[in-house]
């Protein structure tokens, strides 16, 4: 297939969805699915991340459909289910396949094009957010469209109280938790073990990170929104530096949580 260098998305009435493969095997489900969603039926958006999202891997069908999800989102009145369809956009942006399926995609300017649409929508939707948990989701969906997209993946974190990494040089499980403090790091599951020993993280980023871009980018975000006054509280422990509760190894932990995720 001829790699396309136009914008216009692949029309949901082409019969080259079907040549594409999704979570399922082939794709031809996904233009009735969208047209589904479109007419907000919350069910169809459960469908999708089934067909081009599964647990996370993408495919063929999930960057063509990217474009569709961003157009469809601008039309959607429930801010619930629009949240609902940017974290979806956002979980394609930021899938550790993401680079390849992109590069290999005849639809990937089409792609491209509708990653900024995304980006506003997402920024001025988070300025309505009203709760905290949304805020997460949608700040996490901006971020990947903001270019972030590996950080995006650990902000999930935040929603689930906890960060969960391996020691980057002794390999035992780590459990980073929210504290009075910022964040502090364990070598055992405090819900099991609430006496186990905690070491406090120490607040970054360090003046050569690689992340103080995407600090700045989140703490101007946060900053802005008191509903997220949390979470700007403990970015600069999220970006900051950590010893491993059990062999006391030193380490940046936006750095080892990032490793996490690709692995």
């Amino acid at each position: 297939m001829e790699k396309q260098t136009e914008t216009t998305p692949l029309d949901l009435r082409s019969a080259a969805w079907a040549s594409l493969t999704d979570g399922y095997g082939g794709a031809e489900k996904i233009p009735a699915l969208l047209q589904d969603l479109r007419r907000s039926d919350a069910e169809a958006l459960d469908d999708l991340y089934g067909h081009i999202c599964h647990q996370g891997s993408i495919y063929p069908a999930s960057v063509a459909a990217f474009p569709h999800l961003v157009s469809l989102a601008a039309t959607l009145t429930s801010p619930d289910l629009r949240a609902g369809v940017l974290s979806l956009a956002a979980s394609i942006h930021e899938s550790a396949g993401f680079d390849k399926e992109l590069k290999a995609s005849p639809y990937a300017a089409a792609f491209n094009a509708a990653v900024p649409a995304a980006l506003v929508m997402a920024t001025a939707d988070l300025r309505q957010v009203e709760d905290t948990v949304s805020g997460i989701y949608l700040l996490k969906a901006a971020a990947s469209f903001a270019g972030f997209a590996g950080v995006a993946q650990v902000l999930g974190g935040f929603a689930n109280e906890e960060f969960c990494l391996a020691c980057p040089a002794c390999g035992v499980e780590l459990y980073v938790w929210p504290v009075a403090q910022g964040l502090s790091v364990a070598a055992e599951d405090p819900v099991f073990t609430p006496t186990a020993k905690t070491l406090l993280v120490i607040a970054g980023p360090a003046d050569n990170s690689p992340h103080l871009a995407a600090f700045a980018w989140l703490q101007a975000q946060t900053d802005a929104l008191p509903l997220l006054d949390d979470i700007a509280f403990r970015l600069p422990f999220l970006f900051g530096s950590a010893c491993c509760a059990g062999c006391g190894h030193a380490f940046s932990l936006m750095d080892a949580l990032l490793n996490d995720a690709v692995d």
